[in-house]
């Protein structure tokens, strides 16, 4: 069978903006920063054209010269994508007047020796400006869902397709997908939502995808420890025991039975899909690992790859590698190259899924050469995702 391997922003999406180059030249960085600008306050440029760089010969810390942040860097990339670090420190990047956080800046070099860029404001400045609800479609809201696997509850959201309120007996397919409160609404969503009701809407009225019911789970506070399936090592260098498989089970033992209950969902492990991005990718290859007799179609948006236990091995790996069954469900998986600099760990997992048997006519492996570890990134691959499930 052919290999699904798709270069999102050549193939799927078509070429963004152009396709020349970039020679080698400068460009003169001028940035507005926040209205509260201290002269106090350092803020460095950092990026791709630096690797990123804080300290050293690379960094490039902003002069602030008549109201701007300026600073000229030479690069010789055709895209250009960067952000802003107050102060050294990575936990101050930049967010909307609403409190945001905001995506890693990109810019696309062309004929302009002048890139200007605006910092609204700084992670964890008090907003100014309230994020609007940008709900769409009929949403249903269960409130305080009991939670015992994790020892809370959650306002689980029910997202019902255009006709479901007309059809009658028709029954949906139904779409699980973690981080719930990014999915619908601005005023919830911890970035940019996911405009997950838009999306499905837009492409089910064009026709280019078959209605669905999609199921909001939100993260909590502890979604570090809620979205590790498997022991690992945190940030300290310490052990720490996931609540993943607790958090999967509530899932796939209390969650669903609930849903398949209350509202028309189509029956067979076909019908039922498994999504998630970052530490929720993960989590969604391991309902691929562990419950692939109910989530038949599984979509790890940007997974997390450098997870490691005590002894310094890779938890997802290790976990495939270990498997007791093959992997018998679609897997969709990609990453953005900006993430980790190139694809090398993405295409390690395609192998690692293969070797334990994995169909290569179940996977689809996306590659975007413009993608960023965001919303709005996972958001323009989600109708790939979609339409590769529901239209095979």
């Amino acid at each position: 069978m052919k290999k699904l391997t798709c270069w999102v922003s050549a193939i799927c999406f078509g070429l963004l903006n152009g396709s020349a180059g970039a020679e080698d030249s400068s460009i003169l960085f001028e940035v507005t920063p926040p209205a509260d600008y201290s002269v106090k306050d350092t803020v460095h440029l950092v990026g791709d054209f630096n690797n990123w760089a804080l300290e050293g010969d690379a960094a490039v810390p902003l002069e602030y010269v008549d109201g701007t942040l300026r600073a000229e860097v030479a690069v010789s990339e055709e895209d250009l994508f960067f952000t802003f670090v107050k102060n050294k420190d990575w936990g101050v990047t930049p967010t909307s007047e609403a409190g945001k956080s905001l995506c890693t800046y990109h810019l696309r070099a062309d004929a302009s020796d002048v890139a200007q860029a605006v910092i609204p404001a700084w992670k964890g400045d008090v907003p100014t400006q309230k994020a609007p609800s940008t709900k769409r479609g009929n949403l249903r809201t269960l409130r305080n869902f009991p939670m015992p696997e994790l020892g809370r509850s959650a306002d689980i959201v029910v997202y019902l397709p255009p006709s479901y309120e007309t059809a009658g007996s028709i029954d949906y397919p139904v779409l699980y997908m973690l981080d719930g409160q990014n999915l619908f609404d601005s005023a919830s969503a911890y970035s940019d939502e996911w405009q997950v009701d838009e999306t499905i809407e837009r492409l089910v009225a064009a026709g280019d995808l078959p209605e669905l019911i999609v199921v909001a789970i939100p993260n909590s506070d502890n979604r570090w420890i809620e979205y590790n399936p498997w022991g690992f090592r945190d940030r300290d260098g310490g052990s720490k025991e996931g609540l993943g498989g607790q958090a999967m089970e509530f899932i796939h033992a209390r969650l669903k039975p609930y849903i398949d209950k209350h509202f028309h969902t189509r029956s067979g492990r076909e019908n039922t899909g498994m999504a998630g991005s970052s530490l929720g990718g993960l989590m969604a290859i391991y309902a691929a690992l562990e419950h692939s007799d109910t989530f038949g179609f599984v979509a790890a948006f940007s997974p997390a790859l450098d997870i490691k236990n005590v002894r310094g091995e890779n938890v997802l790996f290790e976990a495939i590698d270990n498997s007791a069954d093959d992997v018998g469900s679609r897997i969709y998986f990609d990453i953005g190259k900006v993430e980790y600099g190139d694809f090398q760990r993405i295409e390690a997992l395609e192998r690692a899924l293969l070797d334990n048997g994995a169909e290569s006519d179940r996977l689809m492996l996306v590659k975007d050469k413009l993608g960023r570890h965001c919303e709005l990134d996972w958001s323009r691959r989600l109708p790939v995702a979609l339409k590769w499930w529901l239209q095979e």
